[in-house]
């Protein structure tokens, strides 16, 4: 009912009552007609007659907003502001059909594939929630099929030659000590970038993992409960690590002495390879290293991690231990790696069977000379 004074005017639109009133008879039937176009035109409500840009917002207000956290929030904000709006934002929802969906999953050619199947699942999301709400007759996503993306990098242990110019370039480097915790310890580069000298365990010869820098620039517990783990401390980098200036609490900072970001991590290793292929006799001109380079693209920091976890393999660790010194999730991971027979790990795995097998032949003949005697 209308306050005393004022005139109200009742609007069905798709089976819901709207209300609108006004000081005079006039000004209600101006309001009731606005309101009809703007529900129209998809202004206002959630209607079929909804611009996709606007079912998109409410999509990730009402759907994911409650659901996610802030960071996978801000991704999703990403494609929906980067993908979906520049080519539907202005589209009626109703109007969406599957050939406008399969335009922009065409535009995701080169990205990875993890990526594109990331934009595809908004996509589904968004027009299956609308298929359920009634702004579609029909699912236009429903037989949208996903595109293939770019394939994951793969990751490889260091050469020896690389090992070698590594050790060398990492004794003058400022970021030698990050390098060397990634070669002798098997630690994501951010966890290095957090760590603590309390995390570093002189007596009980371990690293404790505790932290880990994120995408965001903030420090908090690892991803997961297995990345909360403590690794062996190798002699070699404890007494490396016994020579370093204690400049700040953290093990290793950038050039500023401070906390590393995902792209002063970046530039940091870009400049450690660089004196890795100088090292290697690379000529430098006008200030350039010149090709053949000794040290390629494919050299990333995630190699030092990969070279760690073929070192346990080669020395025998078991692959349940290595799991949990790796801080993997699921040995699945773990397996991926050591199903990459190395050399070493072959010839470690013959002298183990070999001195297993002489062993047996010496304790079976004790056992035939025991039962004879």
């Amino acid at each position: 009912m209308a306050r005393k004074g004022y005139v109200q005017r009742t609007l069905i639109y798709e089976g819901v009552r709207y209300y609108v009133t006004g000081k005079t008879e006039a000004e209600a039937e101006a309001k009731r007609e606005l309101l009809r176009r703007d529900l129209e035109d998809g202004k206002v409500g959630i209607t079929k007659n909804m611009s996709v840009g606007r079912w998109a917002k409410e999509w990730l207000e009402i759907y994911k907003k409650p659901e996610v956290n802030p960071r996978h929030y801000k991704d999703l904000e990403g494609i929906v502001n980067n993908f979906i709006v520049p080519d539907l934002g202005g589209m009626r929802v109703k109007s969406v059909k599957p050939v406008h969906l399969k335009k922009i999953l065409s535009k995701t050619t080169g990205y990875s594939d993890s990526y594109v199947s990331k934009i595809y699942d908004v996509i589904r999301q968004i027009f299956r929630e609308a298929y359920r709400n009634n702004l579609v007759a029909q699912d236009p996503a429903e037989a949208l099929k996903k595109p293939s993306g770019r394939g994951k990098k793969q990751r490889r242990a260091i050469t020896p030659q690389e090992r070698k110019l590594t050790l060398k370039v990492a004794k003058e480097h400022r970021g030698g000590t990050f390098i060397l915790i990634m070669l002798y310890s098997g630690l994501r580069p951010g966890e290095v970038a957090a760590l603590t000298w309390r995390d570093i365990d002189f007596k009980e010869q371990a690293i404790h993992v505790r932290r880990a820098l994120k995408a965001d620039g903030t420090v908090a517990l690892p991803k997961t409960s297995a990345g909360y783990r403590d690794v062996p401390l190798p002699w070699d980098l404890a007494d490396w690590l016994r020579t370093r200036p204690r400049t700040s609490m953290l093990v290793c900072t950038n050039s500023q002495n401070e906390q590393y970001t995902a792209s002063s991590m970046k530039a940091m290793f870009r400049s450690f390879k660089r004196d890795m292929n100088i090292e290697a006799g690379c000529r430098v001109f006008r200030n350039q290293v010149m090709p053949p380079y000794a040290v390629g693209d494919d050299l990333t920091l995630y190699c030092y991690r990969h070279t760690y976890c073929t070192d346990l393999q080669a020395a025998g660790v078991p692959i349940n231990v290595a799991k949990e010194l790796m801080g993997h999730s699921s040995i699945a991971v773990t397996a991926q790696i050591y199903t990459h027979k190395s050399e070493d790990a072959f010839k470690n795995a013959a002298d183990l069977i070999n001195a297993y097998v002489v062993q047996s032949v010496v304790q079976d003949s004790e056992d035939v000379e025991t039962s004879i005697g």
